[in-house]
């Protein structure tokens, strides 16, 4: 109950702070002439979406933690804690969209791009100081988990008819699957789909665009490398601690045909630490390596995109080659849409998720 509580926390503090993460020129998914980042409205709507944010989180974490004195069940707990966290973040969204038309409003009506001149940046020496991990690194896991599904099949005869699927909270199996040739190798079909489309992905952060600012165009600079390099390292992490988890999970119960795994929680604690802990980690990185905006010494700023942008959040560009491209809202990387490899991403994500529900 105290690791759903951690999450929650971790979450909600997450979601308070993400304004202050992105880079300056961006607020709330709209792009803000570097002449006017000092804004004083910009300033009051990230303070007063914080205290938002934050009140409506610390809200829902008192709720959450009524919870635990009340006589239910652990799986109830965890169950209405997950719809608890799933309500705040339907609440964030909603106010982030608020924001987001109210700062397109105040851009538009005080004409801000009327007053500066845009000019297009670059640097071509950045990228030999690009420090993204080769995609070299997201192959192993790959090979791991299609030996698996080939030692699974070499076992098919000796799997029993129904094997453990899923357990309760308590570590109690609570789910059967009867064992078909989809059924035996489902967890590592998904989880081969998910390296399958960070190796690809590893591809598309190698050849992402650099956007480098007009007026601090040294720090974007450092920014920008901060984030690829630090992004790479973590999704490294990502892969290779879900493929240790799941592996061992799935060798355990369909190999083995043991059904529960002593050392299962304690890997399963190592991951989300990892996961946890790296995105920690990242974002204090990229933090510290924001613009600052702090000497302003012309009206020039840097070209702006979001013609392509739906809502601040979907990127959709046929003219742009990228495959991903920063977010504008928050850290990390979102796909092109008009990219034809955006969609073979989702789809070894999501088939072998659809071949478990409907075969």
């Amino acid at each position: 109950m105290l690791f759903v509580l951690g999450i929650f926390i971790f979450v909600g503090v997450l979601e308070t702070i993400t304004p202050h993460l992105t880079r300056k020129s961006i607020v709330f998914g709209v792009s803000i002439p570097e002449p006017y980042v000092q804004h004083q409205q910009l300033r009051t709507f990230k303070k007063h979406y914080s205290m938002l944010v934050g009140s409506i989180a610390a809200t829902f974490l008192l709720g959450q933690i009524s919870l635990l004195f009340l006589s239910i069940q652990e799986e109830k707990f965890v169950l209405l804690s997950f719809i608890l966290l799933f309500v705040m973040l339907l609440v964030s969204a909603g106010l982030y969209m608020s924001y987001h038309i109210k700062i397109k409003k105040l851009k538009k009506q005080e004409n801000w791009e009327a007053h500066v001149k845009t000019v297009y940046v670059t640097d071509l020496s950045i990228r030999d100081k690009d420090e993204v991990l080769s995609p070299t690194f997201f192959l192993l896991p790959i090979i791991v988990t299609l030996a698996l599904i080939t030692f699974t099949y070499m076992n098919y005869n000796a799997i029993p008819d129904v094997f453990a699927t899923h357990w309760n909270a308590a570590g109690e199996v609570d789910g059967w699957t009867e064992k078909t040739w989809i059924s035996v190798i489902i967890m590592p079909l998904i989880l081969l789909g998910t390296q399958i489309s960070l190796f690809i992905m590893s591809f598309g952060m190698k050849s992402a665009k650099i956007q480098l600012s007009a007026q601090a165009k040294e720090a974007s600079a450092n920014r920008e490398l901060t984030q690829r390099k630090y992004g790479s390292w973590y999704l490294v992490a990502i892969n290779y601690n879900m493929t240790i988890l799941l592996v061992v999970l799935h060798y355990t119960t369909v190999i083995l045909k043991k059904q529960t795994a002593p050392y299962f929680f304690p890997l399963f604690i190592v991951f989300m630490i990892v996961t946890f802990g790296g995105l920690i980690l990242f974002i204090w990185k990229l933090s510290r390596s924001n613009e600052r905006f702090d000497d302003l010494h012309t009206n020039e700023t840097a070209s702006a995109d979001d013609r392509y942008w739906k809502w601040g959040i979907v990127y959709i560009n046929k003219n742009d080659p990228s495959l991903l491209v920063q977010k504008k809202y928050g850290v990390g990387w979102t796909v092109n849409m008009a990219n034809k490899w955006s969609y073979i991403i989702l789809l070894v994500i999501f088939l072998p998720i659809l071949l478990g529900i409907f075969i």
